[in-house]
């Protein structure tokens, strides 16, 4: 059965194989980055697989709290149904440690970010 599945941070490392092989399974999936070049380069490279699924592309930097909002806004006007969310994107190491809302980097993009847009999400995943 096909699904729709969103997975953030799909654009290298285990949301690039994530978002392979849930395509070449044939399901709808969203794929999630920062940088919009590298996101059109993965969405390319998916888009070619045999008998893959459908693609769709979401630019969002997750230290941003307006990017996740947007994010979450843009997925729900395009989708009445997710039936996957998987928060995979995730930060190390970062050259300016601090965000625009001065909290740290890691933290928003490992932890508010994931929790953030598994809330606004769930009206779409059938829970609430």
């Amino acid at each position: 059965m096909q699904k729709t599945i969103l997975v953030t941070g799909s654009t290298d490392g285990i949301g690039l194989e994530t978002a392979r092989m849930l395509v070449s399974q044939g399901h709808n999936v969203l794929l999630h980055g920062r940088n919009p070049a590298k996101l059109e380069d993965v969405k390319k490279t998916l888009s070619a697989l045999p008998d893959g699924g459908r693609l769709e592309s979401y630019v969002a930097d997750l230290s941003r709290m307006a990017d996740i909002e947007a994010l979450a806004k843009a997925v729900a006007e395009h989708h009445v149904k997710l039936d996957v969310l998987i928060n995979n994107a995730g930060v190390f190491k970062a050259p300016d440690p601090i965000t625009e809302d001065g909290l740290d980097v890691r933290f928003v993009v490992n932890t508010i970010a994931p929790c953030l847009l598994t809330q606004r999400l769930l009206p779409l995943l059938g829970t609430t």
